[in-house]
């Protein structure tokens, strides 16, 4: 237990460092290549905020759950207490971190798919079920036992390990038994959901669909954690003794559930950063050849250079000097500027996309 104890925090602090950068590096696209944030990349941010408090009440968990210094029921009372306390907060923290990764990935979803109806009203399905099914859950942990403070009492913890459940507090076996395969099987409607959309997509050129594809492919990671974390809980719930060896893998699982989640969901949103490096990869390994270059051969006949006809300035007047200048008989109108109707950003004008009109 404390090897793996051990490894399920450092493994948090890594998951979630990494799920950090990746959701920062979201944010950089958004504002600054694109110009645009919208709620999906907020309900992300809370996402991470939420995963991050999972990491703190997983520290704490493990600090709960060392039984060395226990020799006595006084010595096991705070420990006992603090392990219930933890583990209760950490429910309903779970519930809520994966709701919200859901919900952004979902509304990210309802924008591209506004042009298709049938797609677009079961992204709106899902969304509901999400949002309704979570906080059901999330009502059902709080009011785990009545009055609440019943669920980390030290009192009722003995009742039932003695086989007697408290009228209180209702068996959760079969809700945290629901509440996995709840998760399972939204998160593989909710990653086989673009994969349809994308193979069924024909206005859009087949290489462009298979990129967005393999892009969202991503999140079948997530998928494989539900169901590894699945597995574990079917053996927590078996009895108490699994409960205190799957502890830890059951926090090591959550953790790469959620993180795995944060990342495949702000991937895709990556690609103007990727486009953008590419370019300067190209262009540093092609840099444009000098315009001497394209005008002057140097005698060598292996060159493939299109010749060019120097072009020399003619020496007469472009127009005719045997006429008079007249003055115009109005004045001109001045120079209109037209702004730029681009909706990458406001206050950025671009001048090879403006009008001018001179008017004689």
């Amino acid at each position: 237990m404390a090897i793996h104890g051990t490894l399920s925090v450092v493994l948090a602090f890594v998951l979630t460092g990494l799920s950090t950068l990746i959701v920062a590096l979201r944010f950089y696209s958004r504002h600054f290549l694109v110009g645009k944030v919208t709620a999906s990349d907020w309900v992300m941010l809370l996402a991470l905020i939420t995963a991050w408090a999972s990491v703190v009440v997983n520290w704490y968990l493990i600090h709960f759950l060392d039984y060395r210094s226990v020799h006595s029921r006084e010595t096991l009372l705070p420990i006992a207490t603090g392990a219930l306390k933890t583990i209760w907060v950490y429910r309903i923290n779970y519930i809520l971190d994966l709701c919200l990764i859901k919900t952004s990935i979902l509304l990210f979803y309802n924008y591209i798919a506004s042009s298709r109806k049938s797609f677009h009203y079961i992204v709106r399905v899902l969304l509901t079920i999400i949002l309704v099914g979570s906080a059901s859950m999330i009502i059902a942990s709080v009011f785990s036992c009545y009055p609440i403070s019943d669920a980390w009492s030290l009192t009722v913890l003995e009742q039932t390990m003695a086989g007697n459940w408290a009228m209180q507090c209702y068996n959760p076996t079969p809700f945290w038994f629901f509440n996995a395969t709840y998760n399972l099987v939204t998160d593989i409607l909710i990653w086989t959901l673009p994969i349809i959309f994308f193979l069924n997509l024909k206005t859009m050129k087949l290489r462009r669909r298979l990129e967005l594809i393999s892009i969202f492919s991503i999140g079948i990671m997530a998928i494989v954690g539900s169901a590894i974390r699945l597995r574990v809980i079917i053996l927590w719930l078996s009895d108490f003794q699994h409960q205190g060896e799957n502890q830890a893998n059951l926090m090591i699982w959550s953790q790469v559930e959620q993180n795995v989640g944060i990342i495949a969901g702000s991937i895709p949103f990556l690609r103007p950063i990727f486009r953008k490096a590419l370019l300067k990869v190209r262009n540093r390994e092609q840099p444009s050849p000098s315009p001497a270059v394209c005008l002057i051969d140097n005698g060598n006949p292996d060159r493939n250079v299109m010749p060019r006809t120097p072009i020399i300035p003619s020496p007469s007047p472009t127009f005719d000097g045997s006429r008079e200048f007249r003055r115009p008989g109005s004045d001109l109108p001045p120079i209109e500027q037209v702004e730029s109707q681009s909706s990458w950003g406001s206050g950025i004008w671009d001048g090879s996309q403006a009008q001018r009109t001179v008017t004689r």
